[in-house]
């Protein structure tokens, strides 16, 4: 948006043949709603005249003297929850002056509606614009001093069909710091930018890599490297610019870097510079860039990569199957500042950084190709931008979603009401602790979604206790008793009906192409969207900031899905399965080994779980489907926390400690052995004896100091924790070193010997100059690996958390007994 009378929208566009064109827009109004009664209750006609009246000569003036007017004001019609009202569209001359508006509005006794809706975001809505997608224009051709630009009389949707990821242009980039004075986290404030890595493609589908790289000689300044990256964007004209927490540390980095020297930061296409968002009570900094969008890559991983769990770039690059780490240059920030420092420009150490460093750029690279097509997709469906999309979680995205739903079907957005009291959530059998054999897990399809089309699940729906003797075929939800009318459909029904037809038309049309053709992965990446925002309607219902928000909807939801899952139990241990575990849309069963199967065991389980299957799918409205069957499965008695093997050969571990960041490396391996062992193998002594091997090794010092690094993320300044923990008591020692750990940094440390807590015995990595055996040398002096802490505290807790359930206990890492094969079955 330009212009500082009249608001001018622009839209960023390619034409058929890829290239950019601006869309000038000036003929759209900001707006809002407001109404002269409660958001629930009707209003008179005089009233309603009365109050536009009174509202059309609203009259404010602003903190710059302005004086702020309404434009104009309409009566309108709307629904509100399915109830058609009648009311105000307050029309005002710029968007900057809705706020202002909407107080007094408000305190002229109206109820507001959707005066927080952005400009922009209105703009698509009301022309149903979707971002990726097609727009018609008509208008005359002008020129701009940085595009080539249309000023329209009419902006419209039109749907355009294909579409490609790798029709847009996206450059990758990562940068890396030396910290000249001293090891440790860099500081812009002293430390230079000695390299910006740039991944991309240009006229093929070979990813090219481009170094800006720090002169010899120049002290600490990095003018020249940000200098020459501007000139490479600018030059390149990417529509996409991704890093890996680049928000959060590289363009703060380069900002802070950038001011010292003078230097605007114009990476927008039309010249403008780099807009950095203010703090936000510690989520995450956004950055935005006009023209192109900025996607900050490590917020899609954390909202949406579950599965890894240590999310740093190497490790999501793995995952993802971009790059194993052990085919790349792996540095620590140490070792970047010994390559940089100490290294001549044409040393095999200084080659070492050029290879990390566009390792992260082709890393970073790969991993939007393989996130951003889902993102893309979703952007289209949700109406917004991608870089927006990027930050906005699971409730967010639902409610924008919804917010362009109610626009297309005349309904108002509710305002934000707030959560009432919090409500019971699935049903939970719990599992039953030890190793398992020939185990099945029967999962119901989308419950959740599925139960609130069934039983029509919707604010609008929904029938307060007093109002029960006045309706007709209600859906009474068991346990809580939450009533919601049979008909007419709900806003929610008919939306989320929509979404689910929409994705079995696309599952359908998938089965016309090959698996690893083009078409079949651009339809299934579409069929994953809708997933993904289907399966979060009910979650959003219940959430306490939800404009949408409505408890009881959550609430009787959940309700009717313990109901269920309860019916499944019953049915499967009626047909001879012993349910183990039970946990909101999926139980875990076995047979007795007593009962007798015809032929194969496995076969004759899956015969007799297919029996479940579809008695539970004819008696209930959703389908229970087998899921996975687990030759060995074993449960730690608390839910969510078993690990099993597949029929297939894969181990599936879940909630255990080999899953957490905040265990050092060897614990990890550990606890990985173990389960391998006991699942594979069926052998617990092995698990033990493999323990005990662990332990003298550490005793004997034959465990590197990396493995027992512990790593922990600085969620604050130091000066702002209370309770000063290990890994802040690490960064404050090597703060006395001029080692400064950014907010949003990792501190490794390790546990050494002496006196006090744990805590302060906790010694940053980045101090030590060398080790051997169980020594560490820092700072002129010795000190001595806690072997002791590591041996109880790390490996033998993630060993014994499994082992336990096998009658070890924590005297058998010392002492062990022996036991049979066929004790544990």
């Amino acid at each position: 948006m330009e212009g500082k009378e009249k608001p001018v929208i622009r839209l960023w566009c390619k034409n058929k043949e890829g290239a950019n064109f601006v869309v000038l827009d000036k003929n759209f109004e900001p707006y809002f709603y407001a109404f002269p009664y409660s958001w629930d209750a009707d209003g008179g006609e005089e009233e309603l005249e009365e109050k536009k009246h009174l509202i059309e000569k609203i009259c404010v003036d602003d903190r710059r003297g302005e004086e702020i007017r309404v434009k104009r004001v309409e009566l309108c019609q709307k629904k509100l929850l399915g109830v058609e009202r009648r009311g105000l569209k307050i029309f005002a001359l710029h968007p900057r002056h809705v706020p202002l508006l909407r107080e007094e509005v408000r305190r002229a006794g109206l109820t507001v509606f959707e005066a927080d809706i952005l400009f922009a975001i209105r703009y698509l809505i009301d022309k149903q614009l979707r971002p990726f997608d097609g727009v018609k224009v008509e208008g005359e051709e002008i020129e701009l001093g940085y595009a080539n630009a249309i000023l329209a009389s009419e902006v419209s949707y039109k749907k355009m069909n294909g579409g490609s990821l790798l029709k847009l242009k996206i450059l990758a980039f990562d940068s890396e710091m030396a910290t000249l004075s001293g090891y440790g986290m860099p500081s812009p404030k002293r430390d230079p930018i000695v390299i910006i890595s740039a991944a991309y493609h240009e006229g093929g589908s070979e990813v090219q890599t481009k170094l800006f790289v720090k002169g010899e000689g120049e002290g600490d300044e990095d003018k020249k490297i940000i200098t020459d990256f501007l000139r490479f964007v600018e030059q390149f004209q990417p529509d996409i610019i991704v890093g890996y927490n680049s928000d959060a540390f590289d363009w703060q980095y380069i900002r802070e870097r950038a001011e010292l020297h003078g230097i605007r930061l114009t990476v927008g296409a039309d010249g403008s510079t780099v807009q950095y968002e203010k703090d936000r009570g510690g989520a995450l900094p956004g950055v935005n860039i006009i023209g192109r969008l900025n996607v900050d890559l490590f917020k899609l991983v954390k909202r949406d990569l579950s599965g890894v769990k240590v999310k740093k770039l190497e490790n999501v690059a793995e995952y993802l199957g971009i790059m194993k780490k052990s085919e790349r240059v792996n540095l620590t920030p140490r070792a970047i500042t010994d390559c940089w420092v100490d290294a001549s420009p044409s040393s095999f150490a200084r080659e070492q950084l050029y290879e990390y460093a566009k390792a992260d750029a082709v890393s970073t690279l790969g991993i939007a190709e393989k996130m951003l097509p889902l993102q893309i997709e979703l952007s289209k469906m949700i109406g917004y931008p991608l870089d927006e999309l990027a930050k906005m979680g699971r409730g967010r995205q639902v409610e924008a979603f919804l917010t362009a739903e109610a626009f297309k079907k005349g309904e108002l957005v509710p305002p934000k009401r707030g959560a009432e009291k919090t409500f019971e959530g699935g049903f939970v059998l719990p599992p039953e602790k030890g190793l398992h054999e020939d185990v099945i897990s029967l999962d119901f399809s989308s419950m959740y979604p599925t139960i609130m089309i069934s039983f029509n699940v919707s604010p609008d729906t929904f029938v307060e206790a007093e109002s029960r003797e006045r309706e007709q075929d209600l859906y009474i939800a068991p346990e809580v008793g939450h009533a919601f009318r049979k008909s007419p459909d709900g806003f929610f029904k008919r939306i989320m009906s929509d979404l689910i037809a929409r994705r079995r038309a696309i599952k359908a049309e998938m089965k016309r192409y090959d698996k690893n053709s083009a078409q079949y992965r651009l339809l299934d990446i579409q069929q994953q969207s809708i997933k993904i925002l289907t399966n979060s309607f009910y979650g959003y219902t219940g959430w306490s900031a939800a404009k949408f928000y409505k408890r009881e909807c959550a609430e009787a939801t959940t309700a009717w899905g313990r109901h269920f899952i309860k019916r499944a139990v019953e049915v499967a241990e009626e047909l001879g399965f012993v349910v183990i575990y039970g946990d909101t849309d999926s139980i875990f069963a076995k047979l007795p080994p007593d009962v007798e199967l015809e032929g194969d065991r496995k076969a004759g389980i899956l015969k007799k779980a297919r029996e479940v299957s579809e008695r539970i799918s004819e008696e209930l409205p959703l389908e229970l489907e087998i899921q996975d069957f687990f030759k060995s499965i074993f449960f730690t008695g608390k839910k969510k926390r078993y690990a099993a093997l597949t029929d297939k050969g894969e181990i599936v571990v879940r909630g255990l400690e080999v899953r957490r960041g905040d265990w050092c490396e060897l614990a990890k391996e550990v606890q990985t052995k173990v389960i391998e062992l006991i699942l594979k193998e069926k052998d617990p002594d092995a698990a033990m004896k493999y323990a005990r091997s662990v332990i003298q090794d550490l005793k004997e010092g034959k465990i590197s100091v990396d493995k027992l690094t512990i790593y922990k993320t600085l969620t604050r300044k130091i000066s702002g924790y209370e309770t000063k923990q290990a890994h802040v008591i690490a960064a404050e020692r090597a703060l006395a070193s001029s080692i400064v750990y950014e907010v949003g940094s990792k501190v490794p440390y390790v546990i050494i010997k002496g006196v006090g807590k744990t805590s302060d015995r906790a010694f940053p990595v980045d101090l030590i100059e060398r080790s051997e055996g169980n020594e560490i040398t820092a700072e002129g002096r010795t000190y001595t690996i806690d072997v002791a802490y590591y041996v109880q505290h790390q490996v033998i807790p993630v060993a014994h958390r499994v082992l336990q359930l096998f009658g070890y206990d924590i005297s058998s890492f010392e002492n062990m007994r022996q036991k049979t094969l066929g004790h544990w079955f």
